[in-house]
């Protein structure tokens, strides 16, 4: 609920009201950040009200001296199950509804069910760890929440779990513990330890979480960064040059190198790391790192990793296809953009001369071929983005690249027909020639260029080899791609590791190959 309703006796039948609500937009994290602590504000309600009054609203009334004192660190690391009839929601049969308590500032309410992954849909989700499709065991889902303590008369302590607003009410009544979801029929269960029945579900402890609700970067006044929870807390008890909240992996950067911490914030012992960076989209939580031994993949627990599982997704199969070609007519080179599929009404054949290229120039895209397909999911799945605006033109014995714009006028008018088989026909919009003239990217001095299934141009000249847009003109020996981040490099005769997304350079020996 949006509040929780004290009440204080302050006379014969009359109790003062107080209204508790949670505040997230009072207090922010610092200076430089977009989000805000959790607080909670405790507003004061003018008239009394008696106990009949009380009842009248059909509030849930809890006297403080039914209940037993408490402490929220007995609870930390303890699992319970949450005894509750049957009578809450869920959508699968056979399940269990678990209350995990992790940190001082996180817990999980996780419905879990004992089954093979057939029975749920876990092909787009990231785990801390791998569980087989085959395997029987506890899975599900969770649901993230952060424990409040609410300090009562006499050394009583009611627990709140809130995720946004007030979700469910942990009430320590003589008789036992009580965990009551705060829906509309407030609805009551029994909490009971479960040691560790359901450790086996650890890896869906923090799927589908919202990593920004519960930590944030903060930027101190001497311009360091702590990793704060959503009560300004300093979660790693100590300051850094920078941190990277991932969506599994922090990231935290010193001046001699790189921390990582999992979502459970243990740090990982991936040796002296120079550089990290988080794998998107993967089945199991993956970072790419690299230390004084090479560079490595490694999964959540620190564990080394061979490749990343990528997440397989779905994807909707009524989108637009785009087909380009580079064809010749009569002595002059062509690109031909076709737009089809069943995610368009009328498809489009637009053709365009490319004047500047010779009758004798050979012209593929960047990955060498003469014909490049994609689709309205290829951009969602990743796939290799040849750039077909920009085409590999040799003359010569040398090769370089030219840039077309394939944008009509606004003004241009098609010539319409039909396209189709028998009986099936569809519009068909065909454009008139037009003429462009490229703009040079690379010249035409270099003894081969291609783009490589990583997505990058490699170009080569005189023995050497560069990265365009990294590298003004081949300065490596060797370049080859190691790991998703990072490559293997011989410069001047001396073996090394080149970190792409810095563009650094880095060598641990004077070892020549």
């Amino acid at each position: 609920g949006s509040w929780i309703d004290l009440y204080k006796k302050v006379g014969t039948d009359r109790y003062a009201q107080s209204r508790l609500q949670i505040d997230r937009k009072k207090i922010r994290i610092s200076k430089a950040s977009a989000a805000y602590q959790m607080v909670w504000d405790l507003y004061s309600c003018n008239d009394t009200l008696s106990r009949n009054d009380i009842e009248k609203a059909r509030e849930r009334f809890v006297d403080v001296d039914n209940l037993r004192p408490i402490a929220l660190e007995n609870y930390v690391g303890k699992t319970f199950d949450i005894k509750e009839g049957g009578k809450w929601k869920r959508n699968e049969e056979n399940s269990s509804y678990v209350l995990k308590f992790l940190r001082p500032d996180l817990a999980f309410a996780q419905l879990l069910r004992y089954a093979k992954a057939d029975r749920y849909a876990y092909s787009v989700i990231t785990t801390s760890s791998c569980v087989p499709d085959s395997v029987t065991t506890w899975r599900g889902v969770s649901q993230p929440l952060n424990p409040l303590v609410l300090e009562m008369k006499g050394g009583k302590t009611v627990l709140l779990f809130a995720y946004r607003t007030f979700n469910y009410l942990l009430l320590p009544t003589i008789k036992g513990d009580q965990f009551v979801k705060l829906s509309r029929e407030c609805q009551p269960a029994e909490l009971t330890a479960a040691g560790n029945k359901y450790d086996a579900a650890a890896p869906y402890d923090f799927m589908n979480i919202v990593l920004k609700d519960f930590l944030n970067v903060k930027k101190t006044d001497e311009g360091r960064c702590q990793l704060v929870n959503a009560f300004g807390e300093n979660m790693l008890k100590q300051d850094y040059d920078s941190i990277i909240c991932g969506d599994r992996f922090i990231i935290a950067h010193t001046k001699k190198g790189v921390d990582v911490y999992n979502l459970y914030l243990q740090k990982l012992d991936l040796g002296n790391a120079l550089a990290a960076y988080e794998i998107p989209n993967c089945m199991i939580g993956c970072i790419n790192v690299l230390n004084r031994n090479g560079d490595f993949y490694y999964d959540e627990m620190g564990k080394k990793m061979k490749n990343p599982w990528k997440i397989q997704f779905e994807v909707c199969g009524t989108v637009p296809h785009w087909t380009y070609s580079l064809l010749k007519k009569r002595g002059q080179h062509q690109l031909k953009y076709y737009t089809g599929g069943p995610g368009v009404t009328c498809e489009e054949d637009k053709r365009y001369v490319l004047s500047d290229c010779q009758p004798s120039d050979s012209l593929t895209f960047l990955d060498g071929k003469k014909e490049y397909r994609c689709n309205g999911n290829s951009w969602f799945l990743g796939a290799l983005d040849v750039r077909p605006e920009w085409i590999r033109v040799g003359r010569n014995g040398k090769f370089g690249i030219l840039a077309y714009d394939y944008k009509l006028p606004n003004d241009v008018e098609p010539k319409e027909g039909t396209v189709g088989q028998g009986d099936w026909k569809r519009p068909l919009e065909i454009y008139p020639v037009r003429t462009l003239k490229g703009e040079t990217i690379l010249p035409m001095v270099y003894d081969s260029i291609m783009m490589h299934n990583d997505g990058y141009i490699y170009f080569y000249k005189g023995g050497k080899v560069g990265i365009y847009s990294y590298n003004d003109t081949p300065v490596y020996d060797k370049l080859e791609q190691s790991t998703r981040y990072f490559y293997h490099i011989v410069k001047d005769g001396v073996s090394g590791w080149l970190d792409l997304k810095t563009n650094k350079e880095h060598y641990f020996s004077k070892s020549k190959e």
